[in-house]
């Protein structure tokens, strides 16, 4: 082999190692540039400027500040779920149009339902919104071996008596009615005619699905139920049990890629 060979081989091989490195630098790039990363979701691309609406970011961050006395136990504290309550925002606004009230179902301190009641300005709405929670986390009867250590986990590592902080976030709005006890008994303490919007969150499938059972017929048609364990690992149970409901509706839950999921009276 002539050194000109030699040469031209060096230099198809440079070629090649620098195309790999463009290459190689835009993956890279391409995997560190997210336009939002939070709760389990990154994304790239997207118009987010629902994110930035004043309306919205002044409601969320009023909720958060609120919040934080509740969320004491979680080392991050208050968790960044914007997106989460961006859905609940939208939900409860198309309530807006339709007969009969809001509920809520798993509340803790308010960080959802506190930000769409600041978003809506709840308290000039002429709606109540029902507010149901234990207020000290996750009843344990009913639960199998796996979801008793998972609720456990969440009731050590999360949840604490939060009554009192609980009470002092809705204050500010008359028409924002808690009510303490287990689902779904506790419903039997609320009169509730007709429900716009409805939002679940009870980290428990067994009473999540005895809860919907008896709000379903309430539900005036074209409301939404926000399902907000729906789609998260380590859920499987409730997944499973709202597919089931659901397929016995004659319904279909989209799934969001928050967790949360969307069934539609």
């Amino acid at each position: 082999m002539n050194i000109s060979n030699t040469k031209n081989m060096l230099s198809q091989l440079e070629r090649k190692i620098n195309a790999f490195g463009d290459k190689f630098r835009v993956l890279r790039d391409r995997s560190i540039h997210v336009d939002y990363r939070a709760d389990g979701v990154g994304v790239r691309n997207k118009n987010l400027s629902f994110l930035d609406d004043q309306t919205f970011a002044d409601a969320w961050t009023m909720s958060a500040e609120l919040n934080k006395e509740g969320w004491r136990k979680r080392k991050r504290g208050v968790p960044d779920i914007r997106w989460r309550a961006h859905i609940c925002c939208w939900a409860a606004q198309h309530g807006l149009g339709l007969d009969g009230d809001f509920v809520e179902c798993g509340v803790h301190t308010g960080i959802l339902s506190l930000t769409v009641c600041h978003y809506l300005s709840m308290g000039s709405v002429p709606k109540s919104f029902w507010l149901f929670d234990t207020f000290e986390g996750i009843p344990l009867d009913g639960l199998n071996e796996a979801q008793r250590r998972q609720a456990s986990a969440l009731n050590r590592n999360v949840y604490s008596n939060v009554w009192d902080l609980a009470q002092r976030n809705f204050a500010p709005f008359p028409n924002a009615r808690l009510v303490r006890g287990v689902l779904p008994g506790s419903l039997d303490e609320a009169r509730i005619e007709r429900i716009a919007y409805l939002s679940i969150d009870l980290n428990h499938a067994p009473a999540e699905m005895a809860t919907i059972e008896r709000l379903w017929p309430k539900l005036s048609l074209g409301a939404i139920v926000v399902i907000d364990d729906y789609a998260f690992r380590d859920h499987e149970a409730q997944y499973e049990a709202w597919n089931d409901f659901a397929a016995r509706q004659g319904k279909m839950i989209v799934t969001l890629p928050t967790g949360q999921g969307l069934l539609i009276r």
